[in-house]
């Protein structure tokens, strides 16, 4: 790993590791440096527009795309991947849990990583899921540890927050010594995206919406007006066909860009959610 260089985007503070009883913005006292390998473990936040966080409007707008750039302008080297979480959040038995972090987990670890981001607990929300959870934070902590005993370990939790989650993480934490950075306070109505929010995605797609009206643009575009739960909205497309069911009165496009009509969708972070959050996670890091 790289010692911090760019003067322009860092700042060469002292950091004292913040355990997870303590506050992500303890005033550092060691030089934090920059993965040249690092593995991000996530969920809907991570991965759930496919390539890309769930609600960002594209690939560039997301938490991982946001700290990667950073990273990138300091060590040029920097590489990173990405694996869904959701499967372990999924369990509600420990052989459950041992099964995904045998056959999901560890062949994506290797003992040249330097950094680990944990970013799971969000869908951590049934009894029996919870029953076991702490149990399943505990073999994923260790696992990393006894495969990348080199890399330092990050647990960033949570857009939709539990208390027995919250404290089933710390427990974990604590035990492994392992740095919490709570992201809970940022999950408000302007950090959200919105119904209407148009999103691009990075493979071809299709989308089907009932619509009140709708307009052809220039440059192959669409302008939908809908209704959901008696609200207007009007959203702009770019499609590369479509296709209108007139008895129906439903819209059928094809193209890269898709429009949010989920409310569950529409709650995750839009892309000042998804900034601020990179930010969070960059001040603890200590990087401007």
């Amino acid at each position: 790993m790289r010692y911090f260089t760019c003067c322009i985007f860092l700042i060469l503070f002292s950091f004292a590791w913040v355990s997870c009883d303590k506050s992500a913005d303890q005033e550092p006292t060691v030089k934090i440096e920059v993965p040249d390998k690092a593995l991000f473990i996530g969920n809907s936040l991570l991965l759930g527009n496919g390539t890309f966080g769930m609600n960002a409007t594209d690939l560039e707008h997301d938490y991982y795309y946001i700290i990667q750039q950073h990273f990138l302008l300091v060590n040029p080297a920097y590489t990173g991947v990405k694996l869904a979480g959701v499967g372990l959040e999924a369990c509600e038995t420990r052989s459950q849990q041992l099964s995904w972090i045998e056959e999901t987990l560890r062949p994506v670890l290797s003992d040249d990583l330097d950094l680990v981001v944990i970013q799971i607990g969000d869908n951590v929300n049934t009894p029996s899921k919870k029953s076991v959870f702490e149990q399943g934070a505990k073999e994923l902590i260790a696992t990393i540890k006894e495969v990348a005993p080199q890399a330092r370990i990050v647990w960033m939790y949570g857009w939709y927050v539990s208390n027995e989650v919250i404290q089933a993480i710390k427990n974990a934490c604590n035990q492994y010594d392992v740095s919490f950075i709570a992201i809970n306070d940022i999950h408000t109505t302007e950090n959200c995206s919105s119904i209407g929010m148009v999103v691009t995605r990075t493979t071809p797609t299709t989308q089907s919406l009932s619509y009140t009206s709708y307009t052809q643009l220039p440059d192959n575009r669409l302008q939908i007006d809908f209704k959901l739960g008696g609200k207007a909205y009007t959203s702009i497309v770019q499609v590369t066909g479509y296709s209108d069911d007139v008895e129906t009165k439903t819209l059928t496009w094809q193209g890269y860009e898709t429009i949010t009509t989920d409310t569950g969708i529409a709650s995750h972070p839009g892309n000042s959610g998804f900034e601020k959050i990179a930010q969070r996670f960059l001040a603890w890091f200590n990087i401007e």
